[in-house]
């Protein structure tokens, strides 16, 4: 304990350090375990440490002494809490039966992933503060919360393996991701494995659903991407159009995959002249960008929160940036009130009930909540407002405990 407080090593003292703790019964020995165990980084030693020397007396000859029982217990159930130990590790002679935490290394060194990649996605993921300097191997996270991430890494792929497996073209694949109609699981650039060949064969199945056939030959229908160049048309606009009903899909039998499908120029150009919104220059009273509100409620991707309000899920403003000449998506208060009546986020969630947003997240995921995808799409940490009212109250029970 002295040594741990920068004191010279002096027996009597240290006796009397060690005592003036355990005096206090278990809390003062946590306390005193919590002193020693701790590292300069935040994290906690993961190894024996300054402990070594008491955990060999204490897993030999005072196992078994009843004495000793419930001082040895502390000791394990403090072990347990902040030590990434595997199923099958002995600790004071209790046999680890599942994994309750994990850290980078052991990680890395269970899923054959690099530490770096796992720590860029648990990041992303909300598992660490971006600020989080720990060392890998005391950089630890709840096994349990976050083992979807660590099994999907390995089934995420690049953009070539996604564009062949729906088979679209590098520009469509972009155009698509642009606009937010497909979003990589994550946006870390320095990760080349970003896409779930799922999220695109789901969006694959719903287009094709829409799509009634074309002939090959069949003049007047292009894709959707050259439409989209053709006109200017954004190509989360058209597809939201062809959801709604707005515009006819076709389907080349000749062509596989997301290329096959096409559009009739005529047809799309009439819906741009007649449903397309009227630009108006913003005032900015009572407004904020899209992407200034989706940040402010912990969703990180704008793309992601784009696809929310151009598929035609929450209310937003179409404008002219007075200074960029570019136009934008704004929200006013009654916009947001209506996202905030529909929606919630962890970070709103963490606002309104005063518990951690990683510890809401754990909660979300426990109790069985997902993120609410908009006709199969990743938008991001957004939950349906009535579905978590329960983990609401049950955050909010537990708040004054």
């Amino acid at each position: 304990m002295l040594r741990k407080q920068g004191e010279a090593p002096d027996d009597r003292r240290a006796k009397a350090a060690g005592f003036s703790f355990v005096s206090q019964g278990p809390d003062g020995i946590r306390a005193a375990l919590e002193l020693l165990m701790r590292s300069q980084d935040g994290g906690y030693i993961v190894n024996q440490g300054e402990l070594g020397p008491l955990l060999r007396h204490l897993s030999g000859s005072y196992l078994d002494d009843d004495a000793f029982a419930v001082y040895v217990e502390i000791h394990r159930d403090y072990c347990l809490k902040i030590w990434p130990l595997a199923p099958g590790d002995n600790l004071l002679g209790h046999t680890v039966s599942e994994r309750r935490l994990h850290s980078l290394t052991t990680a890395s060194k269970e899923t054959g992933i690099g530490s770096t990649v796992l720590d860029d996605f648990l990041t992303e993921a909300g598992a660490f503060e971006p600020s989080d300097a720990r060392a890998d191997a005391r950089k630890t996270f709840d096994a349990k919360a976050w083992q979807h991430i660590l099994d999907e890494i390995p089934t995420l792929v690049g953009p070539i393996a996604l564009r062949r497996a729906i088979g679209a073209t590098l520009a469509e694949l972009n155009g698509l991701k642009a606009d937010g109609v497909l979003v990589p699981r994550t946006n870390v650039a320095t990760i080349k494995s970003p896409w779930r060949i799922a999220d695109g064969q789901a969006l694959l199945e719903e287009l094709e659903a829409y799509a009634q056939p074309v002939a090959p030959e069949e003049p007047g229908w292009e894709t959707i991407q050259l439409v989209h160049k053709r006109l200017d048309l954004p190509v989360g606009g058209i597809i939201a159009a062809i959801r709604a009903g707005f515009l006819r899909l076709g389907k080349r039998s000749d062509v596989f995959g997301y290329h096959g499908l096409v559009v009739e120029i005529t047809e799309v150009a009439a819906f741009k002249a007649k449903a397309a919104p009227t630009l108006k220059p913003s005032t900015n009273q009572g407004e904020m960008t899209a992407a200034v509100f989706a940040r402010s409620a912990g969703i990180r991707g704008k793309v992601q929160f784009l696809a929310l309000i151009e598929g035609g899920y929450t209310p937003a403003m179409l404008v002219l940036n007075p200074t960029t000449r570019r136009r934008e998506w704004r929200m006013s208060r009654d916009d947001i009130a209506a996202f905030e009546a529909s929606y919630t986020t962890p970070t709103m969630l963490s606002a309104e009930t005063g518990a951690h947003w990683r510890t809401i997240r754990a909660v979300l995921q426990s109790e069985g909540v997902q993120p609410f995808r908009a006709n199969g799409l990743d938008v991001g940490p957004v939950y349906l407002r009535n579905e978590v009212e329960p983990v609401v109250a049950l955050l909010k029970s537990q708040e004054g405990k």
